[in-house]
């Protein structure tokens, strides 16, 4: 491939990534009344469909090694297919689910799809972008439009869903499906790239690769700058995704209607995709404070929540219960760019498939333990002393954490160890 095919591959795959990312980052017209259809239309208790997701992260853990030697061995746009394809099957499985058994059948695909989405979509982009300075600004411009856009598609697919609910439970499932079939259809129109400068051998053999997973395991243990940032990458993203179940329970437990569930939701993308678009902005205000800024207001939103859900459910405190969840999703629109801002900088091509891997497997864990624990506090107490036992639980984790992190995260690449700012492989 010549270099003037491949700068138009990597002008190709910079344009299309907003356009995917916008229709494919997650899956639309789900979350919002997920829950619900789980409990209502499929009569599943609350604890199971905690379960559910811990069953769900625990194969995304599993699988996260073999799933990155597999793209390794058939490069990230052919995973890209198979991964949205795995998600019409998902969202095709939950139509026809009867039992527990079948659900977890499809939240296995579901995670083969999801890691393959993960270990692929961000390297995508990063491997399109030229090396040098701007890199990193450029990543976070260009993810950052693509994800504002998302979270305005998802706002309003999440209000339709929520309507479409109503009329019947089945409709945005099927509207999921067909939106999985589009992002498919977009996944195969990215273009492979070679990068000859970050001398990347396009296929390893599994020797090779394991090798070096064992490097990049061993640059994360010396490296505290990046130990630092997966530790917190996995306490908070496993909290922002379990906090979509623990949504929909505490709205449910304060009779708030189902077809409000879209409209909240909606408010929140919308809000999300807004600091999304921002995110750039938050970071140059605070610098090596933002993981602190995003990580407590979001856990301890959490306790209040909780707590304004148990004392009463006035109208004003459901207002302002609304009015958290709208907050975090502010939060979450901000920090789903910016973390991988930190994640990504100073890695090469080289690497960056090893740590998306070991990245995995932090936020795996963490969600896991999360959604076990929710679990078990739903099977004795309800979702309002749930969310305030796992909100202060998250507080004291995130500030024990942020503690450890100073000197270690947020400094200029001249004030890093080298083993912390570059990874170099062995000969």
């Amino acid at each position: 491939m010549n270099n003037t095919e491949e700068i138009q591959n990597k002008k190709i795959n910079a344009r299309l990534y907003p356009i995917y990312k916008m229709l494919s980052w997650d899956l639309l017209f789900y979350y919002s009344i997920i829950f619900l259809y789980l409990v209502q239309a499929k009569n599943f208790s609350a604890s199971q469909v905690m379960l559910g997701e811990a069953f769900f992260t625990a194969s995304c853990f599993v699988l996260q090694i073999p799933i990155g030697l597999l793209v390794d061995k058939i490069g990230k746009k052919r995973s890209l297919v198979i991964a949205n394809i795995c998600m019409c099957l998902f969202s095709f499985i939950l139509l026809i689910i009867q039992n527990f058994n079948q659900l977890l059948i499809g939240y296995f695909i579901d995670a083969i799809g999801y890691v393959l989405r993960t270990v692929c979509e961000t390297n995508i982009l990063y491997d399109s972008l030229p090396i040098g300075k701007r890199r990193g600004n450029l990543y976070s411009e260009i993810d950052g439009i693509g994800a504002s856009r998302y979270y305005v598609v998802d706002a309003i697919t999440s209000l339709i869903a929520g309507y479409a609910f109503v009329l019947n439970p089945y409709l945005p499932i099927i509207f999921c499906f067909i939106a999985n079939i589009i992002s498919t259809i977009l996944a195969t129109r990215f273009r492979s790239i070679k990068l000859q400068n970050e001398q990347v051998e396009v296929k390893e053999g599994v020797r090779e690769y394991f090798r070096q997973l064992g490097e990049a395991i061993r640059f994360t243990k010396k490296s505290k700058r990046i130990f630092c940032l997966l530790l917190y990458f996995g306490l908070v993203s496993g909290l922002i995704y379990n906090l979509t179940t623990f949504r929909s329970s505490v709205l449910e437990g304060i009779s708030i209607p189902e077809h409000y569930f879209g409209i909240i939701f909606a408010i929140s993308q919308m809000v999300a995709a807004i600091c999304a678009k921002a995110q750039i902005f938050i970071y140059k205000r605070f610098r090596n404070k933002t993981l602190a800024v995003l990580g407590i207001p979001l856990t301890i939103s959490c306790i209040i929540i909780g707590f304004l859900a148990m004392i009463g459910t006035s109208t004003t405190f459901k207002v302002i219960i609304v009015l958290l969840f709208v907050f975090q999703g502010a939060i979450k629109g901000a920090y789903n760019v910016l973390i991988y801002r930190y994640l990504n900088n100073f890695t090469n091509r080289k690497i960056r498939t090893k740590l998306a891997t070991i990245r995995n497997m932090f936020y795996n864990i963490s969600s896991i333990l999360i959604s076990l624990f929710g679990a078990m506090l739903l099977n004795y107490t309800d979702s309002a002393n749930t969310i305030i036992i796992v909100g202060c639980m998250m507080t004291i984790l995130i500030i024990l954490l942020l503690d450890y992190m100073r000197g270690k995260v947020g400094l200029k690449p001249e004030q890093y160890k080298k083993e912390d700012l570059k990874y170099m492989p062995k000969k």
